[in-house]
């Protein structure tokens, strides 16, 4: 488990990014690109009136997202009850491509009960098994 990919709210891209420099000097790799688009500035996605209007506007982080979920070897779904549901759908993807997965916050719905699944309830336990655990 060396290659992350962070699947959380958009407006979250702040908070992941911090994680991923938490995580960067103890070799994790984080291959979330969605945390740095737009210099890190914007604080929401594509709302449904630009997709609805031009679809094609989408596609390209669509793709983006689902390359990033392909590289890395864990993806850790971050859970708060807001969002579109995108990262629903990451966590789909990476369950179907057997990827591990990891659930920080509470479970949403039953997919977050399978066999296999690991839950923290927050990133501070997480990191502390992961990485103190790991050291010491």
């Amino acid at each position: 488990m060396k290659r992350l990919y962070f699947a959380a709210h958009y407006a979250r891209n702040a908070e992941m990014r911090n994680y991923r420099d938490r995580l960067t000097p103890f070799g994790y790799e984080v291959t979330s690109r969605w945390i740095d688009q737009h210099g890190g500035s914007l604080t929401e996605a594509l709302g449904e009136s630009d997709l609805n209007a031009d679809p094609s506007l989408g596609t390209p982080y669509a793709e983006k997202d689902i390359a990033d979920i392909v590289a890395a070897d864990t993806v850790i779904s971050f859970t708060n009850g807001q969002g579109r549901g995108g990262r629903h759908v990451e966590f789909g993807i990476a369950w179907a491509l057997q990827k591990q997965l990891i659930i920080i916050g509470p479970r949403e719905h039953v997919f977050h009960c399978l066999p296999g699944i690991h839950c923290w309830p927050n990133f501070t336990e997480f990191y502390y098994n992961l990485v103190i655990g790991a050291t010491g």
